[in-house]
């Protein structure tokens, strides 16, 4: 990527993730909206209605379909295109699959002509090509792999390592190619990325951390985003996918440097602060930085390694995010809103079964709901895109009807 594409994406993330003034009830649950989210039904319905508000704002292109705002996953096209794969995958109906269809070809076009050669996760190729793995899983169309093969062609060096445009992320691509198509260049190519993160750690007593750009951004951040929470989940994975103890023993060495510097809220939560060292006094509880994002790593060490103080970890991560998790923020986004946050709540409960957190899930969705006439519906103030935006939201509502069927998207399948 280069400087200029660099300091632009970093400018909107951290934009993005500006505090609001606090409020005491942001994003207020509503008993009865959450009670008619016990029915799959119910859900499906709000996240097909955003589909359809999404399809009204579509413009058509030579291509496709596009949103306005690029191809990529974070703010573009093929985010969009993961709420329209999901809804084909919950209702069947061809409508959807033809609008996930005409949508990725038109993130594929725009990708192709772009000037920026980004491989980026969130960013770049690499998440075109994770959407179309995406679709590939939810419709069962083999001509989506094809698409996400092209995206993987030439996937190689990263300046960065993190999750959003980094190595870290380039990786949580591959495995899901690999997985999908069981191609081990794909595995070839992920191992090449964990051992450029394996060259950039800087490890100290037992702990392990990243720069996020070696070699021009030195900033160490901490969450799952841009930090060694991310950068670990998918050494974590790359382990256990090629059985090589080095790749797994650095993702607990991440999870150790994350400890070190996690913060005590209260008796039983925890948070962490954005950077080490800190950059601000404002304590993010959300996907990108905080207990959220945190809680997703610390859930997988603790699914696949059954060791104590990662599910010691996971269970501050979550009453942190229980506590203040709904309205940390005013948004319902995916990346710093109530529909990112809540993602934890449906990730433990399909792990666990632990009906509690999808009680937990529903109090969040409730509150991206308003009246209308004797029901509820979805607020629909927001912009198109996934980690920002509508098809974010609905997703999450695909998720909470199914949290079982319906994977949390721009994750490592195992």
């Amino acid at each position: 990527m280069g400087s200029l594409r660099l300091r632009a994406v970093l400018l909107l993330l951290t934009l993005a993730a500006l505090p609001v003034a606090a409020e005491e009830e942001a994003n207020p649950v509503q008993p009865r909206a959450a009670a008619t989210l016990a029915d799959r039904d119910v859900c499906v319905a709000h996240a097909a209605a955003v589909g359809r508000q999404l399809l009204r704002r579509a413009k058509k292109t030579k291509a496709g379909l596009t949103f306005g705002n690029g191809p990529y996953v974070y703010d573009g096209d093929a985010g969009v295109a993961l709420l329209f794969a999901g809804l084909h995958r919950a209702t069947r109906d061809k409508k959807w699959l033809e609008a996930t269809r005409a949508t990725l070809r038109e993130a594929m076009a725009s990708a192709a002509k772009a000037k920026s050669k980004d491989g980026g996760l969130y960013t770049g190729r690499a998440g075109v090509g994770e959407a179309c793995v995406e679709a590939y899983w939810a419709t069962g169309d083999k001509a989506f792999l094809d698409l996400a093969r092209k995206c993987a062609k030439g996937l190689g060096e990263f300046a960065a390592t993190d999750i959003i445009f980094g190595a870290a992320g380039g990786g949580v691509f591959l495995l899901n190619l690999h997985r999908a198509t069981g191609d081990k260049t794909y595995l070839k190519q992920a191992r090449q990325l964990g051992e450029f993160l394996a060259a950039t750690a800087i490890e100290k007593d037992g702990r392990a951390h990243w720069p996020l750009v070696p070699r021009g951004n030195p900033r160490v951040y901490l969450g799952f985003s841009h930090g060694a929470a991310g950068v670990g989940y998918f050494l974590l994975h790359l382990g256990r996918r090629t059985d090589e103890a080095k790749y797994k023993n650095l993702a607990e060495a991440a999870a150790r440097f994350v400890l070190r510097h996690e913060e005590p809220e209260g008796k039983d939560g925890a948070h962490w602060w954005r950077t080490v060292p800190k950059s601000s006094n404002f304590q993010r509880i959300q996907w990108c930085h905080g207990a959220p994002g945190m809680g997703l790593f610390f859930n997988d060490l603790h699914r696949h390694l059954k060791k104590e103080p990662y599910e010691k970890a996971l269970q501050r991560c979550l009453a942190t995010t229980k506590r203040r998790g709904r309205n940390a923020r005013k948004s319902g986004c995916q990346c710093h809103g109530v529909a990112g946050n809540a993602e934890l709540f449906l990730e433990v409960y399909a792990a666990n079964k632990d009906n509690g957190w999808l009680k937990e899930a529903r109090h969040s969705a409730s509150a991206l709901l308003q009246k209308k006439g004797d029901g509820f519906e979805v607020k629909m103030g927001y912009a198109p895109s996934y980690m920002l935006g509508l098809s974010g939201i609905g997703h999450f509502f695909l998720r909470l009807a199914d949290p079982k069927k319906t994977p949390l998207p721009m994750m490592i399948r195992d």
